[in-house]
């Protein structure tokens, strides 16, 4: 990707990539502390979720605000966020294309019976009823890749991972698979739709929770998966045009991002978001 934007962009080139996680080494923190030590001047924090939430993509800019208010000190670089690209035309495109080569695999004659089941993380509901963007998010990616695909199968966007007993955004891929089975529709395409990368959730809980153990009980007679776009060459295209194009607008952040969710109950969101705005891309 950094090669492909430093042609892309060679006027803000040399690029040079860090990675932070929130729970695991490298941490968010160090990260920033690798950046620092580098001289880094220009910063954008680029999350790899497409669609925005304040789970994932808020807590992780979260973080880098606490790491600056807890030193008391304000950034040496300038910071600003690709927050969200839930519609980017290349992700759409990669998405289709992954699903179409897998619908191709299945019989000729089962092929427009799929029932292509969108799957991402779910939420808590209690963080979908504060009014969390990624519902509506996670549905316009699907929204746009249908509309790629001309609309050639039946499809539903359903939720996974839920853990614990409160209630959860639905319905669960799961639960989806026994209820279409039960229905008679036996041929299944699972797309994970929010992942761009393999992990426990498409490789376990996927793979094997579902298309495998659960499929088998449920008496499914075709089921795939749609492969991750891990390292699909297309996929690297949008993400160094995502950044080409963030680095062209000199904006610090979406519109989107300034506004916080009409019931939110964390003040650090506030102050991360008055954090960030603060900032200034211009020369």
């Amino acid at each position: 990707m950094v090669k492909l934007l430093d042609s892309m962009s060679p006027h803000t080139a040399p690029h040079k990539y860090y990675i932070g996680f929130r729970y695991v080494h490298p941490l968010t923190e160090e990260a920033i502390e690798e950046m620092e030590r580098d001289g880094i001047q220009r910063a954008i924090a680029f999350t790899q979720y497409p669609q925005y939430s304040c789970s994932t993509t808020g807590s992780s800019l979260n973080a880098i605000y606490r790491y600056y208010n807890e030193k008391g000190e304000k950034p040496k670089m300038k910071w600003s966020i690709i927050d969200r690209w839930p519609t980017h035309p290349l992700l759409i495109q990669c998405f289709a294309d992954h699903i179409q080569k897998e619908l191709n695999l299945f019989p000729p004659d089962k092929r427009k019976e799929v029932v292509i089941l969108f799957s991402a993380h779910s939420l808590p509901m209690s963080v979908v009823n504060r009014g969390d963007p990624y519902p509506q998010e996670v549905g316009a990616t699907v929204q746009r890749v249908m509309e790629k695909l001309n609309y050639s199968n039946p499809y539903r966007l359903v939720w996974q991972s839920k853990v614990g007993p409160m209630p959860w955004l639905g319905p669960q891929t799961d639960e989806t698979i026994k209820g279409l089975c039960q229905r008679g529709k036996r041929n299944m395409l699972l797309v994970p739709i929010a992942f761009t990368s393999d992990h426990i959730e498409t490789l376990y809980e996927l793979d094997i929770e579902y298309a495998q153990v659960l499929a088998n009980e449920c008496g499914v007679e075709n089921i795939r998966r749609a492969e991750s776009l891990n390292g699909n060459p297309l996929f690297s295209k949008a993400l160094a045009d995502l950044v080409c194009s963030h680095l062209q607008s000199n904006e610090v952040c979406s519109r989107q991002l300034t506004l916080c969710c009409p019931l939110c109950v964390n003040p650090v969101c506030r102050e991360t978001k008055a954090f960030f705005t603060s900032q200034s891309c211009e020369p």
